[in-house]
């Protein structure tokens, strides 16, 4: 049996409280590919144990791991700490069980990961690079055929090899990477994500996220997506998102739902969505990422009679210099065109902006945040400011000399956006503190908690 687990990364919160965050789509999908298969898989969501204090949490792993061979843990870069934590957890009481590491700082950083973790360390076994449902699902069929793994490895280890997408340590040490699958997933041949795998006991979703395609044509110096997903942008049909929303609206647990990422990267494609919420009319409120700057007024009004609710979109500066050093392709006056349009027609924004990016001065945080003041925002939007972070995969993280940073911070935990982690040839770390207080100051204007 296999189990998959998402670590837990919310603060204690009453069960009366509305929980905000969506389920973890990764895991969502692995679920599904698993079952579909009729291979037993169930889900450890530590996000619905809110109010479970992190010592009672490590005994709760130990009792829901007890009865697994395989369990897969997903992080990102700031989760990366309790991935490992819940691992060490498993294997110093089940150390017979198989752990297999995977997402997008497990991808990036899985040499590293395998020297300090892997091996004779006995914590991780295998980590899953990239898009994992193929190679998770071969990976797990053939350990679930192996009784024994540890005396049973260099029988298989043949086969091992031959499954792309893997890392893990093999003879004498080695990391071995069997390299990148020539496979492209279509998103349309996924069964819909197994949100009927989450505990019903504790299940405090009420927030839905949809992805509508992988990959990016964009190459933003902070974003790890075009490197994560290697392939093209794959869109997915209007009829397996259609599914996917029935499949959503028939649990009855959600009142939100949430769809990721650039929701109009293709114009043809973008029509079709909404068209798709006005036939079938879906009674169930809705937002959306999307490039503002690229929006037309019938657009615009196409998305308030589909239902849309808000709009999230990344601004992250106003200074042209800014945008071009970050590979940011977008003119400010039309993003600021777009946000009119979308005002206009009232439909609600919640706009991100990166502050600390390369090149970035105090003139031209002035220059964003003049910018600001210039759009006709209401009550209903909300501001977020986010410190520039290089995330392993970005290019800010695999091209710091080019881009003239000194990362400063090096505790992974403090890489969430709100942290300085590097300096730049414009900004000291005292800068960019006295940047981020600055901001915040402005996002709470904006967005008061």
């Amino acid at each position: 049996m296999i189990l998959l687990i998402n670590p837990k990364t919310c603060k204690n919160h009453s069960k009366k409280e509305v929980c905000v965050r969506e389920p973890n789509l990764g895991l969502l999908y692995l679920a599904a590919i698993l079952d579909s298969r009729d291979i037993p898989v169930d889900i450890l969501d530590l996000e619905q144990y809110r109010t479970v204090e992190i010592n009672s949490l490590n005994e709760l792993i130990k009792e829901k791991t007890r009865k697994y061979h395989i369990i897969g843990i997903t992080c990102l870069t700031n989760t990366f700490h309790l991935a490992i934590n819940i691992a060490r957890t498993i294997k110093s009481h089940h150390p017979e069980k198989i752990v297999i590491l995977g997402g997008p700082h497990a991808s990036f950083q899985h040499e590293q990961i395998l020297r300090q973790f892997g091996g004779n360390r006995g914590i991780i076994d295998f980590i899953c690079i990239g898009e994992a449902e193929y190679s998770f699902l071969k990976l797990s069929k053939l350990l679930l055929s192996m009784p024994n793994y540890k005396t049973m490895f260099q029988k298989f280890k043949e086969k091992i090899n031959k499954i792309k997408g893997l890392a893990f340590v093999g003879d004498k040490n080695k990391i071995v990477f069997t390299g990148f699958s020539n496979e492209t997933i279509d998103m349309d041949s996924l069964p819909l994500p197994a949100r009927y795998k989450l505990e019903p006991e504790n299940y405090f979703y009420t927030v839905a996220n949809v992805i509508v395609n992988r990959g990016c044509p964009y190459q933003c110096s902070f974003c790890t997506r075009q490197k994560l997903f290697k392939n093209r942008v794959r869109l997915r049909s209007i009829s397996s998102l259609e599914a996917e929303i029935r499949d959503i609206l028939s649990m009855q647990t959600y009142e939100y739902i949430n769809f990721y990422d650039n929701l109009n990267i293709s114009n043809d494609f973008f029509t079709a969505f909404c068209n798709m919420f006005i036939t079938n009319q879906f009674n169930i409120p809705w937002g959306c990422e999307l490039r503002v700057d690229k929006l037309t007024e019938p657009q615009v009004k196409l998305l308030k009679k589909a239902g849309c609710k808000l709009i999230a979109t990344g601004i992250e500066s106003a200074s042209k210099t800014v945008l071009e050093m970050n590979l940011k392709k977008q003119d400010p006056q039309k993003v600021k065109k777009g946000i009119i349009l979308l005002k206009k027609h009232e439909l609600p924004i919640q706009a991100y902006f990166v502050v600390g990016l390369p090149g970035e001065t105090k003139d031209t945080l002035k220059e964003t945040l003049h910018f600001l003041k210039s759009l006709p925002l209401t009550k209903e939007d909300k501001v977020n400011f986010f410190l520039a972070t290089p995330y392993p995969g970005s290019r800010l993280w695999n091209e710091k000399k080019e881009f003239g940073i000194k990362i400063i911070e090096k505790n992974f935990r403090k890489y969430d956006c709100e942290h300085v982690i590097f300096e730049t040839n414009t900004l000291t770390h005292a800068d960019l503190l006295e940047i981020k207080k600055e901001v915040k100051k402005i996002e709470q204007y904006y967005s008061p908690q």
